[in-house]
C-alpha cells in the first residue's frame, strides 16, 4: 500500500494550498536509503513541500522537481508525519523578504 503525506499550506492562518503526496512501495526504500545521503531538517522539508506546492498551482513543475520533492515527502513519513500544515511566511520578518 502507497504511503501517503497530506500537506496544507496556511496564509494568514487559512488554508491556502492543499496537496496529497504518494509515494509506491517500490520506490519508498530506494528514497529511503537516499536520505541517508542528504542533510535534511524538519524546516527545509517543510519548505521543499510548500515552494513545489506554490510552484504547481501557478505553472508545471519539472520531472527533476518532483523527484526531488519526494525526499521531502519521504523525511516527513519517516519523521511520523502523515497530515502537515506549513505557514507560508510573508511580510519583513520572512527569510527571504
Amino acid at each position: 500500500m502507497p504511503k501517503q503525506l497530506t500537506v496544507t499550506v496556511l496564509k494568514d492562518e487559512q488554508p491556502f494550498l492543499n496537496g496529497t503526496f504518494d509515494v509506491s512501495d517500490a520506490d519508498y526504500p530506494v528514497i529511503v536509503n537516499l536520505l541517508e545521503e542528504v542533510d535534511m531538517t524538519h524546516g527545509q522539508a517543510a519548505s521543499m513541500l510548500s515552494g513545489y506546492m506554490h510552484a504547481s498551482d501557478v505553472g508545471r513543475v519539472s520531472d527533476e522537481m518532483s523527484k526531488l520533492v519526494m525526499l521531502a515527502v519521504v523525511y516527513m513519513l519517516e519523521a511520523g508525519e502523515t497530515e502537515i500544515e506549513i505557514p507560508l511566511e510573508t511580510g519583513p520578518a520572512a527569510p527571504n523578504a
